[in-house]
């Protein structure tokens, strides 16, 4: 399986990733991979969804095939005022500490929950939020390992 590491081709500038934080670029209308850039060259890359490498900057195979499916899956969720925009937001406060938050998800959603009552913002969801946070992660799970990336990603050394 290939491995894409230092020295990579940035997607936007051309230029070799030889440092700092790549950033991988997902799509928001399909799930796929975009590219790897540098932080600085993909700021500003709106149409796609971000995700900057942290330490230790290793994602495997299946984790950047949960990535692929989790972004298409959130950017075609409702989001800022619509109905039903608590599921996307939930979503969004899970990636915000991949791949670790997979261990304890409903760690972050129980955070979730805590902090819109604690910022008294209105609630827009008409269903069962809880239940559908665990039915879309299991769609996403289905989904990234029937479509997988078929390669790793490790920016470690």
């Amino acid at each position: 399986m290939p491995i894409i590491t230092w020295k990579c081709l940035c997607h936007v500038c051309q230029r070799p990733i030889q440092g700092g934080r790549p950033t991988i670029l997902f799509g928001a209308d399909r799930p796929v991979i975009v590219g790897i850039c540098h932080s600085t060259c993909g700021y500003g890359k709106l149409q796609y969804g971000h995700f900057q490498m942290r330490p230790p900057d290793y994602l495997s195979n299946e984790q950047i095939s949960f990535l692929a499916q989790f972004y298409y899956r959130l950017y075609n969720l409702p989001g800022g005022q619509e109905p039903n925009r608590e599921l996307r937001f939930s979503l969004a406060d899970l990636i915000s500490d991949y791949p670790d938050s997979m261990i304890t998800p409903m760690e972050y959603f129980r955070k979730f929950l805590d902090d819109h009552r604690r910022f008294r913002h209105d609630w827009l969801y008409e269903g069962d939020l809880e239940t559908d946070f665990l039915r879309m992660l299991g769609e996403i799970h289905r989904a990234a390992k029937a479509s997988p990336a078929g390669f790793d990603i490790d920016f470690r050394t």
